[in-house]
């Protein structure tokens, strides 16, 4: 990646950006985003729910099989990622016909690496799982979830870089109306298959794996439909999967890599960190995965904001315009640390009331009380965690996927997972003593991205 001024940007202000109403196109850009994720996020929380009732064993496998899934993802994000930056500044510039051209040569990485995960997921997800170090019983039932959920992966990359290209061009509100229908699709699903509904066979963990593959299948083709149809600022049709522009897909690899390195070393990080709780017995292991779930909703308005802060800050800088980027970039960090704080509060009065509602089975006290504890740690994690996600978002959005590699893999390897050691295991603070060491990784790298992002050397980088 070049570090070099771009020369042959035109100075303007982006037409997709309100420069006299800044705040109306975060708002704009920011809030499908929201809505998108609180649907994904409340489809994690009843599928965790549905499958919680099915047991301890059940619950904990497949909350492991979804890290070994997030693992899988790493190239895919790749794509995203770079899709996302090329196709910012392509728009920022003016130029969407090229942009759509762009999302061509995504797709059929997308395609590739969709195919090769599925396939892995497929053969060798019960072996991860004995990795991480799940007990017999759960590794069986996330060994079934895996396989269930491994031929939703090609649909799943296809989707994901179709939605990541329209964000980066400005069109959160599609991705967000594909997302709220696909939910509400596997919700039905996962819960006739888990329960035996109707004309349903009673599945149990594999219902939830299938409405997974279900989900993602139904997505791709909704997103192909709206692409094809040309009435969007992007367009496709399948017959152009055969197009593939090297040059293109070595842009989209450059941006794209050191956020797929990122993914990839995170979630070794993060399998690592939870055979840490997952040595501490099954209870305190389901508690650790409810309570991840329950967390995810809470940051889907600071993940939305830094998903606005890529979208303003690449087309700003396609415009040539970096004063725009960095105002768009720290207004939408202020935003963040608002919302998050006040979730904060929310997550350490009302914990265990929150846990309560999607844990059932013979430990359910245990695991309710534990997972109260947790989520009052996690708070303190919430604005150091809307910074991360702010800077971090625009930081993507300049092509700087380096700095962003280089600070994640620092603070989860060094803040995270030694001192998550020592606190669980060797202090025997269990579970808890493992959150109080993410939260040091999360406020570590807040520090380091606001660093990075006062330095302004992303300013500068070609994409």
């Amino acid at each position: 990646m070049s570090t070099e001024i771009a020369e042959d940007v035109v100075v303007a202000s982006p037409a997709l950006i309100d420069e006299k109403n800044l705040l109306r196109s975060i708002i704009r850009l920011s809030w499908p985003v929201v809505a998108q994720q609180i649907s994904f996020s409340m489809v994690q929380l009843v599928d965790t729910a549905l499958v919680g009732h099915l047991g301890d064993d059940s619950l904990a496998g497949v909350r492991l099989a979804g890290q070994i899934l997030w693992f899988s993802q790493a190239g895919i994000i790749a794509t995203g990622v770079g899709a996302t930056a090329i196709v910012a500044r392509t728009v920022g510039a003016g130029d969407t016909k090229k942009a759509s051209s762009i999302l061509q040569t995504a797709f059929v990485l997308a395609l590739a690496l969709g195919i090769v995960m599925g396939i892995l997921m497929f053969f060798a997800g019960g072996w991860w799982l004995g990795v991480l170090g799940a007990e017999p019983e759960a590794q069986k039932a996330g060994g079934d979830w895996l396989r269930a959920a491994a031929f939703g992966m090609p649909f799943l990359a296809l989707l994901y870089a179709a939605n990541s290209a329209q964000q980066g061009a400005g069109d959160t509100r599609t991705p967000m109306v594909i997302g709220v229908v696909i939910n509400i699709v596997n919700i039905v699903v996962a819960y006739s298959l888990i329960n035996g509904t109707g004309i349903a066979p009673k599945l149990g963990v594999v219902g939830s794996g299938i409405g997974f593959a279900v989900t993602e299948i139904v997505g791709c083709f909704l997103v192909i439909a709206v692409l094809s149809s040309g009435r969007r600022r992007l367009s496709w049709h399948p017959r152009e999967m055969r197009t593939f522009d090297v040059g293109v897909a070595k842009r989209i690899a450059n941006i794209g890599g050191p956020a797929g390195l990122e993914q990839l070393q995170f979630n070794i990080a993060f399998m690592i960190y939870t055979s840490i709780v997952a040595s501490l017995g099954t209870v305190q292991l389901a508690a650790h995965g409810v309570t991840l779930g329950i967390q995810s909703l809470t940051f889907n308005i600071g993940f939305g904001l830094g998903i606005a802060a890529t979208a303003l800050v690449g087309q700003s800088l396609g415009a040539g315009r970096p004063d725009l980027a960095e105002r768009s970039a720290y207004l939408t960090m202020r935003y963040s640390l608002v919302f998050m704080i006040a979730n904060a509060f929310i997550l350490a009065i009302f914990g265990e009331q929150i846990t309560s509602l999607f844990v059932g089975g013979q430990d359910a006290d245990q695991v309710i009380h534990l997972g109260g504890q947790l989520l009052f740690i996690f708070a303190f994690a919430m604005p150091g965690l809307a910074v991360s996600l702010s800077l971090g978002g625009a930081l993507r959005g300049a092509g700087d996927t380096r700095s962003v590699l280089y600070v994640m893999a620092g603070s989860t390897w060094i803040v995270r997972l030694i001192p998550a050691y020592l606190l669980a295991l060797h202090f025997g603070l269990g579970a808890q003593g493992a959150w109080l060491a993410a939260v040091a990784d999360i406020s570590v790298r807040a520090l380091l991205m606001a660093w990075r992002f006062r330095q302004g050397k992303w300013k500068h980088i070609r994409v």
